[in-house]
């Protein structure tokens, strides 16, 4: 008998090709028709690659691919002047799915030597007081300086910012003291070579002496003192007598 196979209509799909005879006659042996169809493509998600530092700021262009679903698709590393290549997150390759899909290149910045941070330890007036501290580093490092103990000062304020980061500008922290108030010690009394025993002997002797000598010399005035006021008592009385007894001799 005569027999017909038939190419269905199948969604999604398209007719490609039939292996074996579509129409013919049976035998008695089993016989089999294959028809073959190839799918029906389909938009995948796009796949888009992106180049970031790993502060995650973009330091180039993205890289959109689209295919179907089921399709492969490979995303490439690129030379970025400026940058190092340090890791992939991701799929790098693989194949179109009906979602997006990122592939992030991330990258570290070659490193730029940045300009010294100068630490200044001053006094109030400007005066340097203890040895700079230089500080150098790249551009973006992390930096911090220290305060100082320094002997005979107290420290007062800062200038500038104490920590911060390197930048391609030199920068300078001045650290300002105030100097302490110092108090003098006793000086010892300047005696002359002799011995301590002489020394206080003689200051004995000495003061004995000049009490001797100014004890007569008071006395002796006090004694002439006297002396002149009874003199001129004596005076005064022998003048009124005088004056007394010419009177009478008148009368």
């Amino acid at each position: 008998d005569a027999y017909t196979t038939e190419q269905k209509t199948i969604a999604g799909y398209t007719f490609k090709e039939v292996q074996g005879s579509a129409t013919g006659t049976f035998t008695d042996q089993a016989q089999i028709v294959t028809y073959i169809y190839t799918k029906d493509p389909i938009a995948g998600g796009d796949v888009t690659a992106k180049y970031v530092d790993t502060d995650g700021n973009k330091i180039s262009d993205d890289v959109v691919k689209s295919g179907n679903v089921g399709d492969a698709y490979t995303t490439e590393q690129k030379t970025i002047a400026g940058y190092i290549f340090k890791e992939v997150q991701g799929s790098a390759t693989g194949t179109f799915t009906d979602q997006a899909q990122t592939v992030t290149y991330i990258y570290t910045k070659d490193p730029i030597a940045g300009g010294d941070i100068t630490a200044k330890y001053v006094d109030t007036d400007g005066n340097k007081i203890s040895d700079d501290v230089i500080k150098s580093g790249n551009v973006g490092d992390a930096y911090a300086t220290e305060q100082k103990t320094i002997v005979g000062y107290t420290f007062k304020k800062v200038q500038g910012s104490a920590t911060g980061n390197f930048t391609d500008q030199a920068q300078t922290v001045t650290y300002i003291y105030t100097k302490n108030n110092v108090t003098p010690s006793p000086k010892p009394n300047d005696h002359s070579d002799a011995p301590e025993s002489s020394k206080s002997n003689g200051n004995k002797n000495d003061s004995t002496s000049e009490n001797k000598n100014i004890l007569p010399q008071t006395g002796d005035n006090e004694g002439l003192s006297m002396v002149g006021m009874i003199s001129g008592l004596f005076l005064i009385f022998g003048t009124i007598v005088v004056i007394l007894f010419k009177r009478k001799r008148q009368d």
